[in-house]
C-alpha cells in the first residue's frame, strides 16, 4: 500500500541556528521535484510516498527539531493493490477531488452539542448549489465532496446502480437544490458500531462530554505518518453495508462502508478513493 502525503516543510523564521537551516535546505533541494505547484499560505506543498527514504528524513528531522522546523501534513491519498483490497474488512470513503458548494443563505445543519460541538446527522435534508461538477455530471457515475460539511455526495446514476446491486435505499439521503431537484445523495446510517471497535492511531482520546455523553477523538497533529486503521472482530460482525463509528472524530462520526459498497463505487468511479480498514 502506498500512501502519498501532501505536506509543507521549512524552518521557522526566528531563532533557528545556521546548522539546522543547512539541514533543512539540503532536504528542500531534494524535495523540489515533488512540488505540487500549489502553496499553503506562502510555503510550497510537496507530495511524497510516506515509505520513501526522503519522507523518512523529513520526519526524522522534524522530530529532532520540532520547535525550529515547521511541518504540516495537509492531506493524503491511497494506492492499494488488489490483494490489499481483498484483505480489508471495510473501507472509509475519502474526500473526492471534485466538490460541490452550499448555498450562502441556507445553512445545512446537524444536531450539535452546545458543549463539545459534536455533530449528529438527523433527518433534515441538505441543500447544494446546482453548478460546477455536480451539474455538468448529473447523468454520469460520479461523486463529489460537500464543501462546508465534509460529506461525500454520490450522483443519482451511481446511487441507482448501488440500489440495483442490493444496497438498501435507506442508506441514501437526497441532497436538493433550492428548486427541490435531487442533485445527489449522501450516505447515512443508524447502525452505530460498538464502542472501541474502530481504531484510528492518528487520533487520540479527547474525552467523554459531560453534557451529551458522547466520546470525542481529536487528531494528533504531531503525528507525521498515516497509520493503519483497524476494526475488531465484534465490530466486523456488527457491520452492515453503511455504518458509523461510536466515537466522534473531529466532531463527526466516521463513515464505514462494506467491501460490497466500495467495490461497486470503485467499479464505476475511477477516481474514488477509500481508506482500508483491517480486522485486528
Amino acid at each position: 500500500m502506498k500512501i502519498y502525503i501532501e505536506f509543507t516543510f521549512t524552518y521557522a523564521e526566528e531563532n533557528v541556528s545556521w546548522e539546522i537551516k543547512k539541514k533543512v535546505t539540503q532536504i528542500l533541494y531534494k524535495l523540489k521535484k515533488y512540488r505540487t505547484g500549489e502553496r499553503w499560505v506562502f510555503d510550497f506543498i510537496y507530495r511524497l510516498d510516506q515509505n520513501t527514504e526522503l519522507y523518512k528524513k523529513v520526519a526524522e528531522l522534524y522530530k529532532q527539531y520540532p520547535e525550529e522546523i515547521e511541518f504540516s501534513r495537509l492531506s493524503y491519498s491511497i494506492d492499494l493493490t488488489r490483494e490489499e483490497k481483498q484483505a480489508a474488512a471495510a473501507f472509509v470513503p475519502l474526500f473526492p477531488k471534485y466538490f460541490c458548494e452550499e448555498y450562502e443563505d441556507i445553512e445545512n445543519e446537524y444536531e450539535e452539542c452546545s458543549a463539545c460541538w459534536v455533530k449528529r446527522k438527523d433527518d433534515m435534508l441538505f441543500y447544494v448549489q446546482p453548478k460546477g461538477y455536480i451539474k455538468s455530471h448529473q447523468n454520469d457515475y460520479g461523486m463529489a465532496g460537500f464543501d462546508g460539511t465534509g460529506e461525500v455526495v454520490l450522483l443519482p446514476k451511481l446511487v441507482k446502480r448501488l440500489i440495483e446491486a442490493g444496497i438498501d435505499k435507506k442508506y441514501f439521503q437526497p441532497v436538493l437544490s433550492k428548486r427541490k431537484k435531487v442533485m445527489g445523495y449522501i450516505l447515512v446510517s443508524k447502525n452505530i458500531l460498538p464502542q472501541g471497535s474502530y481504531e484510528d492511531p492518528n487520533y487520540k482520546l479527547a474525552g467523554r462530554c459531560r453534557h451529551c455523553g458522547q466520546v470525542k477523538m481529536e487528531e494528533d497533529e504531531k503525528e507525521i505518518w498515516i497509520r493503519q486503521k483497524t476494526i475488531s472482530k465484534e465490530g466486523r460482525e456488527h457491520m452492515k453495508d453503511v455504518n458509523v463509528t461510536y466515537e466522534f472524530f473531529d466532531d463527526y462520526r466516521e463513515l464505514i462502508v462494506s467491501k460490497k459498497v466500495e467495490q461497486i463505487i470503485s467499479k464505476y468511479v475511477k477516481y474514488a478513493e477509500f481508506l482500508p480498514v483491517f480486522e485486528r
